[in-house]
């Protein structure tokens, strides 16, 4: 495959997905390639090259996984030990998970938990590892255990604490000693202010569709829950870790990782949801599993392994082919939230030999389902009830209300509405019918409408509020208030 095309395909997918920048850099067949586009700093015209520093936000769930899969092979826990005998004081919601739940289980996203990203993330300047792994107590689980595979950050926020007590050392020591060391990985960081000293850094972007340019955002500093997402990385040094992947636990003649241990972290663990692939792609892609912190799948009729990363203002994709020699690692500045994801089949496609043209094809489908989103929104206002007053005075929801794993949430009233504040994110509320209302954050979760409800007791008193935070589930997540 000549990279002239694979470059300038990928230049093609980076416009039109409205990305600012992308550093690429590709091993095929014992050749290494590095190409990009765009700019990394659009302020000063940088354009970034092999070495240029991105967040590589999930993409560090390889990275944990493989320093556990290090331990493994070091003979200090196995991926069939129970994690609660490394940590006792660990408690999940249900009793019998507690007691049962594995290393493996905790790789493969199967505990049984959604997401509940709002239980974190908009805490993550109050929250330590402790809070995090504590809170695990009190999230409802919305499936049975192992029965079906949902990703959780809080699950790698848990394996970084069992890499630390099995260890002795923080879960980022035993990455750099285990995996960077011997791959001789020396651009990359676990902050944003380590990578930004080290210079040679893409700047954070989102794109503002109205004014069709992107905007500075900040650099996320996830702080406890680093081991979820936290790691900056060049694309020259992320393909390293891919490329001792593709050959089997091997990087120019060191042994990072047994055949076996190598090969188990992309051997399907839990089938993953095929309906979750955006329509389009389900012409091309099958047998969606997860591995041990990697993604596996089969795309036209080739095995593929991959993990993206999504983190303030950034976008990565690392990817590889085992039958095919092949791996690539991208890297953007984002723009468009799906920039990278794209990006990886425009490459598989081209390295395959096919036709498709998977950046047209994607981007009409997510414009049209954005669309589709909008006039949905648009549809339920239209039929909101003509007469059915909120029963109570907005100033009478006003308050702190409290649930054991989201925290506080404050509300205030003002302005016909409600502002819910829930750590650094502020809802606004609209009242809808009744006691019913929808929140919005245009920023972190734009587009997206919850609903949520005042709780009233028989005396009119208001006694909870419940929204449905966990975006993924139908059910609310309900706080008793405080105090008025």
């Amino acid at each position: 495959m000549k990279m002239q095309e694979l470059k300038a395909a990928l230049d093609e997918a980076r416009v039109r997905f409205h990305v600012p920048s992308y550093s690429a850099t590709v091993y095929d067949h014992g050749e290494v390639y590095s190409f990009g586009d765009g700019f990394c700093d659009i302020e000063n015209g940088k354009e970034p090259d092999g070495n240029t520093l991105y967040a590589i936000g999930s993409c560090t769930k390889s990275f944990v996984a493989g320093a556990i899969c290090t331990l493994v092979d070091q003979g200090k826990l196995r991926l069939d030990d129970v994690v609660k005998d490394y940590i006792p004081e660990f408690e999940m919601y249900d009793a019998y998970v507690s007691n049962h739940l594995t290393v493996r289980d905790m790789l493969c996203h199967r505990c049984g938990l959604p997401r509940h990203e709002l239980s974190w993330y908009a805490r993550l300047d109050v929250l330590t590892e402790e809070d995090i792994i504590k809170s695990l107590r009190y999230l409802r689980p919305n499936q049975p255990f192992r029965y079906k595979w949902q990703y959780s950050n809080q699950m790698f926020a848990l394996a970084g604490y069992v890499i630390q007590r099995v260890s002795g050392k923080p879960w980022q020591e035993v990455v750099r000693e285990n995996i960077f060391k011997p791959l001789g990985i020396t651009r990359a960081a676990f902050s944003p202010a380590e990578a930004q000293a080290m210079g040679n850094c893409a700047v954070p972007y989102l794109y503002n569709k109205e004014k069709d340019a992107p905007y500075v955002v900040e650099h996320a500093d996830i702080g406890a829950m680093g081991s979820a997402g936290c790691i900056y990385m060049a694309t020259s040094e992320l393909l390293k870790w891919d490329t001792m992947l593709l050959c089997g636990g091997v990087y120019n003649g060191t042994r990072v990782l047994s055949e076996e241990i190598c090969r188990q972290m992309y051997t399907p663990q839990m089938i993953r949801p095929g309906e979750d692939d955006p329509e389009p792609m389900h012409k091309a892609v099958s047998n969606n599993a997860y591995g041990l912190g990697l993604m596996t799948e089969v795309f036209e009729g080739h095995r593929l392994v991959h993990h993206g990363g999504h983190i303030d203002g950034f976008m990565a994709d690392q990817s590889f082919l085992p039958d095919d020699d092949f791996a690539i690692a991208i890297l953007t500045n984002m723009g468009e939230i799906r920039g990278a994801q794209v990006m990886r089949y425009v490459t598989m496609e081209k390295v395959l030999g096919g036709k498709t043209d998977w950046s047209a094809e994607l981007k009409k489908f997510y414009d049209d389902a954005e669309a589709k989103q909008k006039a949905g929104k648009e549809e339920l206002w239209a039929k909101q009830p003509a007469d059915a007053p909120c029963p109570v005075a907005l100033d009478a929801i006003a308050g702190t209300y409290h649930e054991d794993g989201y925290g506080d949430i404050i509300i205030e009233a003002g302005d016909g509405g409600l502002k819910v504040h829930l750590g650094t994110a502020v809802f606004s509320g609209k009242h809808y019918a009744n006691q019913f209302f929808y929140l919005e954050e245009p920023h972190a979760m734009p587009g997206v409408m919850i609903e949520a409800c005042v709780d009233i007791d028989a005396q009119a008193n208001v006694v909870g509020f419940s929204a449905g935070l966990d975006v993924e589930g139908p059910e609310k997540i309900h706080f008793i208030r405080k105090n008025s």
